[in-house]
């Protein structure tokens, strides 16, 4: 495996008392039954944690074949890509909303909602329809109910949204972190096709080689200095990371043996981004996750009503009438003992 200099970074995080797995689930309706994973972010990102969750499951998920690679920005190129990924992720001191458990002991949980197959596609082609992708999409829902719920006052939030870099560097190696987060800045309401404009942009702009340059930068530094970065910026960096893993579809010869089922994932949640949430498509089938730090003060009922809310106005805007909306919760430390590690 490459050597991951931005995995530095979660192993501080984590001896700082934060939780660096990223949480992975497979609902198999035969079984009736989520069976969880876990597995370390230090050790690989989100795409080459799920292909060893899916060889566990005995599902081979093939290297991606690059039919072409794009063509690396000049020294000053990238450089320009750094100062705009650096100026996009300058901290906001947010007005945060505090939930009634303000004091820190509400107990985390994790939140799950498995969209059926019919909405999933309804979803799709609305995107389609708009122009915009899915990620555009789902994060403006998302943006909306997080500013309407966690926001004292109208502020600027940034999301940190990780892209999986492996085809603009030219490889084909699954394990290891290969992604470069963006950071996109909101503010006001904006619609999917704001966000979807501000996203072309700036990847016509090169950003995610100076997220990439950015994020391995962890190299020249110290545990210290990133320990203190992390003090400094609590509350006041991120709003949250969305990541969207895409869709997915097994091999023709595996097929079988995850059919009919989702397959959700989510990044691990920090003071540096209270806000986490995911989505992962399987099959055509999309699965939402989302959690709230323990800095927000939120409970499993408020998290829950998060979720309730994401889905009910992506589905209002999908013109998905009278759906049924209900979300899966389970406490974390539930989660955690039912779950198997995959990156020992």
């Amino acid at each position: 495996m490459a050597t991951d200099w931005s995995g530095r970074k979660y192993r501080v995080l984590k001896s700082l008392g934060e939780n660096i797995d990223m949480i992975f689930g497979v609902y198999q309706p035969t079984l009736g039954e989520m069976r969880w994973f876990l597995h370390s972010h230090e050790v690989d990102d989100g795409g080459g944690a799920i292909v060893k969750i899916l060889a566990s499951l005995g599902v081979t998920m093939p290297p991606k074949a690059h039919k072409n690679v794009p063509v690396k920005p000049s020294l000053l190129g990238r450089l320009a890509a750094l100062k705009l990924h650096i100026r996009n992720s300058q901290p906001v001191n947010y007005p945060w909303q505090k939930a009634a458990a303000d004091d820190g002991q509400a107990q985390p949980c994790f939140v799950y909602f498995l969209m059926p197959l019919a909405h999933s596609e309804q979803a799709r082609r609305h995107a389609r329809a708009q122009g915009v992708g899915e990620t555009s999409l789902f994060l403006a829902s998302l943006d909306k109910v997080c500013r309407e719920r966690h926001l004292s006052q109208n502020s600027e939030r940034v999301w940190m949204m990780p892209h999986d870099f492996r085809r603009s560097l030219g490889i084909q190696t699954q394990s290891g972190n290969w992604t470069a987060p963006v950071s996109l800045r909101l503010q006001g309401a904006p619609t999917a096709q704001d966000i979807f404009g501000q996203l072309k942009t700036l990847y016509a702009r090169g950003i995610l080689w100076g997220a990439w340059i950015y994020t391995n930068f962890a190299r020249w530094l110290s545990d210290g200095m990133i320990r203190r970065a992390y003090n400094r910026l609590k509350g006041k960096a991120w709003f949250g990371v969305y990541a969207n893993m895409s869709a997915w579809a097994a091999p023709e010869t595996d097929a079988h043996k995850l059919a009919g089922s989702w397959v959700i994932s989510a990044p691990p949640v920090s003071a540096v981004c209270p806000i986490t949430a995911g989505s992962f498509t399987w099959e055509g089938r999309t699965g939402f996750t989302l959690q709230l730090h323990a800095s927000l003060g939120a409970d499993h009922h408020a998290t829950s009503e998060l979720m309730r809310s994401w889905i009910a106005d992506l589905y209002r805007e999908a013109g998905i009438p009278d759906a049924v909306i209900e979300p899966h919760c389970i406490a974390m430390h539930d989660l955690q003992r039912q779950a198997r590690r995959v990156d020992a």
